[in-house]
């Protein structure tokens, strides 16, 4: 995989005047995924947010505005990535609204009360390290967080995230031990 090179070919892409400016947003959304996979979140979310801000009502603005969301929770900001997946919730298609709630609920249950949230920023990370396909750092940094809150409500998407890791691995014998 060479993100240089994504990056490139679809910037072309993007500066042709005879693509259609449909194709041109979904072009945007594959660049955002290629900029937070190589490691530039800022470029990924200017991206995102141009796409939200010029298709509002539709499915790509909300697709788009999901993505941010969950950009913003991978480095940290909580408080705004549970605000706009808030508004998702009751905005938008069934399959949009879902992955929506389901993040926002998991940021809420395991946000702690100040505004420090340890075992939930390591597991972002990991997360983030699993969408780079870094599966080794990623399980890494599962395994000292579950070594230090086995007792945080975190603990059992620990498990469940180095299960997923596993088969993303093609190790089904883990896998099938995590997830007993």
């Amino acid at each position: 995989f060479n993100p240089e090179r994504g990056i490139e070919i679809l910037n072309t892409i993007l500066e042709d005047r005879l693509v259609k400016h449909t194709y041109k947003q979904e072009v945007k959304l594959d660049l955002a995924d290629i900029y937070l996979f190589s490691g530039d979140p800022w470029e990924a979310t200017l991206l995102l947010s141009q796409v939200e801000k010029a298709n509002k009502n539709e499915p790509i603005g909300h697709e788009a505005k999901l993505r941010n969301a969950r950009l913003s929770y991978y480095i940290g900001e909580y408080g705004w990535a549970e605000g706009q997946l808030d508004i998702l919730k009751a905005a938008t298609s069934k399959l949009i609204a879902n992955d929506a709630m389901n993040l926002y609920l998991f940021i809420s249950e395991n946000k702690d009360n100040d505004s420090l949230s340890p075992a939930l920023d390591v597991f972002a990370q990991a997360e983030l390290l699993v969408f780079r396909r870094l599966y080794t750092k990623a399980t890494v940094l599962l395994d000292s967080l579950y070594n230090v809150s086995s007792a945080h409500p975190i603990a059992d998407d620990v498990l469940f995230k180095k299960g997923e890791i596993a088969v993303l691995q093609g190790n089904d014998i883990l896998a099938d031990s995590l997830f007993s």
